[in-house]
């Protein structure tokens, strides 16, 4: 009997929290296909008005959300490529071939991902004009990667540890190197955890801003910077913004649909210990 109440009183309460983060989704995706005079109405409306892709059209033509958003295609897919090849062999040395304090160096390299933005975003930007890389993906590549390597590093550590030794200790007689175990051995067996890390590695790229702001001013910059130029000092365009919002979304969404499978399969490895 306890048991069922408590199982009911979980449901209502994860249904609850689905329903207060649905809420702001929704308002905005409705503000995206409101005409500009519904939206500034003193009276709100919520429904009852003729939807309008204008403000979608406006964000590709007046704020060139089109190069934005291939921008933040190719710095995000790029970095997340290069931190995943970096990070899994990373991390398999730190949980498997007994690391001076293996647990101490797993922390130094989570540590590193604390360094707060604001510290090293100036010498970020003195060292991209210096070698001439500024306003570019090349810069955002660079930043991203070092900022995802760390975290990615410290979660794939995680999986890898519940993964049985036995299998790689078999695998190493049958002559087979560390990269052989690695990309035979290793990724099939951690493909949930690797879909997870990836995830998340995405997007934190995929929303940074501080960087995109400082590091890149037209023909680099990303997605959050493209909506960032819908506020002035006096005006908000919040039709432009919403539509900027919901294009921003639908990729994370969509990434989330694709691997869903691996995603459940990724926290269930991770949660059991």
């Amino acid at each position: 009997m306890r048991s069922t109440i408590y199982s009911k009183a979980l449901f209502v309460l994860a249904a609850l929290l689905v329903f207060i983060w649905l809420i702001p989704v929704m308002w905005v995706a409705l503000t995206s296909i409101k005409p500009t005079a519904i939206i500034n109405s003193a009276v709100p409306v919520f429904f009852d008005f003729p939807p309008t892709l204008d403000h979608y059209i406006e964000v590709f033509d007046r704020f060139r959300f089109g190069r934005a958003m291939l921008n933040s295609f190719i710095t995000v897919g790029v970095s997340t490529v290069i931190v995943m090849v970096i990070a899994l062999p990373a991390a398999y040395a730190v949980a498997r071939m007994n690391l001076m304090h293996g647990d101490t160096w797993a922390l130094v390299i989570l540590s590193l991902r604390f360094m707060p933005g604001m510290v090293i975003v100036l010498p970020y930007f003195k060292m991209a004009t210096f070698f001439n890389v500024i306003d570019t993906q090349i810069v955002l590549i660079v930043v991203y990667v070092a900022f995802g390597l760390p975290f990615a590093v410290w979660i794939l550590r995680g999986f890898l540890l519940d993964l049985p030794k036995e299998i790689e200790e078999a695998a190493r007689l049958d002559g087979l190197s560390w990269i052989q175990i690695i990309f035979r051995l290793i990724m099939p067996m951690a493909a949930p955890g690797i879909a997870v890390t990836a995830i998340f590695t995405f997007v934190f790229s995929w929303n940074e801003f501080l960087f995109a702001l400082f590091l890149t001013f037209d023909k680099g910059s990303t997605m959050p910077v493209a909506l960032q130029k819908t506020i002035d000092l006096y005006n908000v365009l919040w039709g432009s913004l919403s539509a900027g919002a919901v294009l921003q979304l639908l990729p994370m969404i969509l990434v989330v649909f694709l691997l869903q499978r691996h995603i459940a399969r990724g926290l269930a490895l991770g949660a059991v210990k």
